[in-house]
């Protein structure tokens, strides 16, 4: 009876980790991403973003997305733009991660 707790328990453990690792790649949330939405829509959606870009246009906050099954699921970046007024203008899903996070 100890043994079936445990394994029960270790099960919970490892699904909270596994599903507060992937918030942020969970495509369903990525898909509610909509054109106007402001900074605090796409945080309270996504969470907290991989990085941050700002210029003097605005800004871009890039999220892990995995495509594809467990096996065989491919990385990639979901990129949401922001105006100077924080409302979404653009995102998008990319390939290839930025040039300073492909280095680490």
């Amino acid at each position: 009876m100890k043994e079936i707790v445990i394994v029960v328990m270790i099960v919970l453990v490892m699904n909270l980790a596994f599903d507060s690792c992937f918030a942020t790649r969970d495509t369903t949330k990525i898909n509610k991403v909509e054109l106007g939405m402001t900074k605090s829509d796409i945080q309270h959606l996504l969470g907290k973003p991989l990085f941050k870009n700002a210029d003097e246009t605005g800004e871009q906050w890039g999220y892990r997305k995995v495509v594809g099954e467990v096996i065989d699921a491919e990385e990639m970046l979901f990129v949401v733009t922001f105006d100077n007024d924080g409302k979404v203008i653009a995102y998008n899903t990319v390939k290839e991660f930025p040039p300073h996070r492909r280095n680490r």
